[in-house]
């Protein structure tokens, strides 16, 4: 997206308009703080790894590129899904046939990073209510890591700001201190994107100078990001998300990009919004864990955090934040 683009989608639609200036934005401070961050690449691809994702397609939108370099070499990845999926938007369909047909295409978008059946695991818990079955969730991860024993666990950041991500990533780290997990623990970043650099809650008020202006350059000295080179990748990650059709739409996986899909991408998933930049970035980010912990919205499990937490349920991938 260029700026003549965001310019032109002013003179359409001015509600367009402020999607695509946010997303030309926030791609512009992700590139700023990806200058500042490490590349693990390499080290990435030879760790053996459990993939904590909250609902089906977290793990495609998150963790894909790391998950495709891990396969490319052999080593070994765990999926593991903890929610049903069942109330996602837009509802097409029943609840119950949700859930299988959000299963399959699951394991058809893992198939298409590498990962086998077997490595894909359904923990069945109610999507969007993941945070009133935390010692549950915390019990099943403590089974799965301790039978397969992960050099790595990635779960989803702790100020992702979704309800659900932010219990899976409770739920993950309880598990990983019941266990006395010894390996590394590093955060993916999904939902971050529809609310970073200006992150403080969802229906934030404030649009003082100082939030508006100040604080999204403080952003960019929190932590140092951990990079994974996704160059050579991002069209095989498009492909696996458009597995997801319930979420993203009927693509076509081999023909031209759909209408809000990525100029220059093989692949016609038609994401859209935050996402959009994410797709199209060089590098797939991490951060380590609790390394975002003062951006933690407030949570029934956490004493403070900053005002502004949502309730709101799961939006589809290509949703604005």
């Amino acid at each position: 997206m260029t700026m003549t683009t965001a310019w032109q989608s002013v003179r359409r639609d001015p509600r367009t308009a402020k999607s695509e200036v946010m997303v030309l934005a926030r791609s512009a401070f992700r590139w700023a703080w990806t200058r500042r961050g490490t590349d693990l690449t390499a080290a990435m691809a030879r760790s053996s790894c459990l993939v904590v994702a909250p609902h089906p397609d977290d793990e495609t939108l998150g963790c894909a590129v790391a998950v495709m370099r891990k396969r490319a070499v052999g080593t070994p990845v765990t999926i593991v899904i903890v929610s049903d999926g069942a109330r996602a938007e837009p509802v097409t369909l029943p609840p119950a046939e949700l859930v299988e047909v959000r299963a399959g295409e699951t394991r058809r978008a893992c198939a298409a990073l590498g990962v086998g059946e077997t490595d894909v695991l359904f923990l069945g818990f109610p999507d969007s209510e993941l945070g009133e079955h935390l010692d549950a969730i915390a019990g099943r991860l403590s089974e799965i890591i301790r039978a397969r024993g992960p050099a790595q666990i990635l779960v989803p950041t702790s100020c992702e700001g979704h309800p659900d991500h932010d219990a899976t990533h409770e739920a993950a780290r309880r598990a990983v201190a019941a266990t006395g997990f010894a390996g590394q623990v590093l955060e993916y970043t999904v939902w971050l994107w529809t609310h970073w650099p200006w992150t403080r809650g969802y229906g934030t008020r404030d649009r003082s100078v100082s939030r508006l202006l100040v604080e999204p350059f403080r952003r960019l000295g929190d932590a140092r990001p951990l990079l994974v080179d996704a160059r050579g990748l991002r069209t095989r990650q498009r492909r696996a998300l458009a597995e997801h059709v319930t979420q993203v739409g009927a693509g076509d996986p081999g023909g031209a990009p759909s209408a809000g899909g990525a100029a220059g991408e093989d692949a016609g998933t038609p994401v859209t919004g935050p996402l959009l930049a994410t797709l199209q970035s060089r590098y797939e980010v991490y951060v380590q864990a609790g390394a975002l912990r003062h951006l933690d919205f407030p949570r029934p499990w956490r004493s403070s955090g900053p005002v502004g937490a949502t309730t709101e349920r799961r939006a589809r991938p290509g949703a604005s934040g």
